[in-house]
């Protein structure tokens, strides 16, 4: 099967071979143009990621819930990112709040939970 690029590329061949030999009517003239244009600033742009075709496809089969299924898997496709001390501090209840010190053990444990996190995400 052709695709739709190959195809573009034959019919603008074509349609300059004969506007070249003179097969075309002069009453044809602009529109053969603006073919010939067209097809040439399609054939221009670059092919759209190989992923597309996969994306096209899962929206093609589950429609609109295709959006949180293709959000899911561009999200797994990022690195782990954790968080910093501070991070972790402003995630965490604190027991001083001008200080931001945590209670004993409260760091260790959002490590724990960070950890189990990656593990689970990688």
């Amino acid at each position: 099967m052709t695709d739709l690029r190959a195809a573009a590329q034959q019919a603008l061949e074509c349609i300059e071979r004969l506007n070249m030999r003179g097969f075309i009517l002069a009453d044809f003239e602009d529109e053969v143009e603006s073919a010939i244009t067209a097809l040439r600033e399609a054939l221009a742009q670059p092919e759209p990621p190989p992923e597309w075709e996969g994306i096209n496809n899962i929206i093609a089969e589950y429609g609109l819930q295709a959006i949180d299924f293709v959000s899911d898997w561009k999200a797994a496709q990022r690195p782990w990112q954790g968080l910093t001390d501070e991070e972790r501090k402003d995630a965490l209840v604190s027991v001083d709040v001008e200080t931001k010190r945590l209670p004993p053990g409260m760091t260790a444990f959002a490590r724990a939970v960070e950890a189990k996190l990656k593990e689970r995400n990688t």
